[in-house]
């Protein structure tokens, strides 16, 4: 075998590697447990059935603050049909300023504070924020996008699944 042969069969199984290690399996991420801000107990598997949305945010991230009525609005017109959504506040944030904001922008959806990191390992080692993944009702990761949501693309793969504006 020449060096290119061995040298494209090692890239492919790297590649294969590294894809394997980095998507998150959705029976991992079904077996998450966690407590939002209120100390109440969920689990990601309570949500089995319904498309769910998870933000990777912090409190001092401008685009996450700036994206918040967006969310809220998506809350608003979804959540009554069944969209869960979930604000993960990644470790280096604080209760008391996750609390503060909150009460401040009025969030009407599920937040918790991920101290140890387990639910941003879960999704890949989410460090960057916003991070959103859009999850059907099947349990599947239909979408991962890494900065602001597009509010547009997020309305259509909704109605996608069945979900419906109103």
């Amino acid at each position: 075998m020449n060096r290119h042969a061995i040298f494209a069969i090692f890239l492919v199984m790297g590649l294969f590697a590294l894809n394997w290690f980095n998507n998150s399996d959705p029976d991992t991420i079904a077996a998450i447990t966690f407590t939002d801000i209120d100390q109440n107990p969920h689990s990601f598997a309570q949500y089995k059935g319904k498309p769910m949305l998870i933000i990777f945010w912090s409190t001092d991230c401008p685009s996450c603050i700036t994206e918040i009525p967006d969310l809220i609005e998506l809350h608003e017109t979804y959540a009554k049909q069944g969209l869960v959504m979930i604000a993960v506040a990644l470790a280096h944030d604080t209760p008391p300023h996750i609390k503060a904001m909150r009460s401040e922008r009025q969030i009407p959806y599920t937040i918790t504070w991920d101290k140890d990191a387990s639910i941003a390992l879960a999704f890949g080692n989410v460090r960057v924020t916003p991070t959103h993944f859009l999850i059907d009702p099947d349990g599947e990761i239909v979408m991962r996008k890494i900065g602001t949501l597009n509010a547009t693309r997020i309305h259509d793969m909704l109605q996608d699944m069945g979900l419906e504006s109103s």
